[in-house]
C-alpha cells in the first residue's frame, strides 16, 4: 500500500491532469489552446483535471501519513 501511495498515486494524478488538459486543448483532431479561454466544454475539462488531480494527490498523501502513524504507534506499543 505504501508503494502505491508513494509512487503510483502521484503518477496517476499527473496522468489524470494531462489527459484532461489534452481533452481541453485538442478537439476535433486540431490543437487549439484558445478553446480554454472561450469558456465552453474545454474550460470544464481544465477545471475537472485540476480538481481531480489535486484531490487524488492530497488524499493519497493524507492516507500515507495516516498509515505511517499507525505503523509507528504499533511499533511503540511493542517496545
Amino acid at each position: 500500500m505504501k508503494l502505491y501511495l508513494k509512487i503510483i498515486n502521484p503518477i496517476l494524478s499527473v496522468i489524470v491532469f494531462l489527459l484532461c488538459i489534452y481533452a481541453a486543448v485538442v478537439g476535433d483532431g486540431k490543437f487549439d489552446p484558445g478553446r480554454v479561454r472561450q469558456g465552453d466544454l474545454s474550460t470544464y475539462f481544465v477545471a475537472k483535471g485540476i480538481f481531480c488531480a489535486a484531490t487524488l494527490f492530497i488524499v493519497g498523501r493524507i492516507l500515507l501519513i495516516l498509515i505511517e502513524n499507525v505503523g509507528n504507534r504499533k511499533s511503540n506499543q511493542r517496545e
